[in-house]
Parts: structure tokens; sequence; C-alpha cells
């Protein structure tokens, strides 16, 4: 692991270690809130797949932003 992560402490490892898996386990919850819940067309869930997933953080707190909004209009 050296090779991956020089000269970070464990502690540090870890911290980012949990970080990535409390922001995947994030964009599977909104994808599956995106799948199942939202009445978004298919071309929109796409697109909101891609920016969940390729967009770290910026694109789920977008969609959830963009989900409140859009329910608090209809």
């Amino acid at each position: 692991m050296e090779f991956v992560t020089p000269g970070l402490s464990p502690l540090t490892y870890s911290i980012l270690v949990t970080l990535l898996i409390v922001y995947y386990a994030g964009a599977l919850v909104s994808i599956i809130h995106l799948i199942f819940k939202s009445d978004y067309n298919l071309t929109e869930r796409l697109l909101w797949m891609l920016a969940i997933w390729l967009i770290p953080i910026i694109g789920l707190i977008v969609y959830w932003v963009y989900w409140r909004k859009r329910s608090s209009d209809i």
C-alpha cells in the first residue's frame, strides 16, 4: 500500500477510505431514489446518473437540491 498512499498515516488513510465509502453509499441511495421515486423521463434519469457518478460530491448535492425544489414546485 506504500505505493498508493506514500507518506499518509494510518488515520489519514482510514479517513479517506471512510469518506469514499460514504460517498459511494450516498451515490447508490441517490441512484435508487432516481430510479424508483423520481418522475424524470429516461433521458433526464440517465443524465442525473452520469452527474452523480462522474462529478463527485457536487453531483449528489445538486441532485437532491433540484429534487427538493422540483417537489416543492408541484
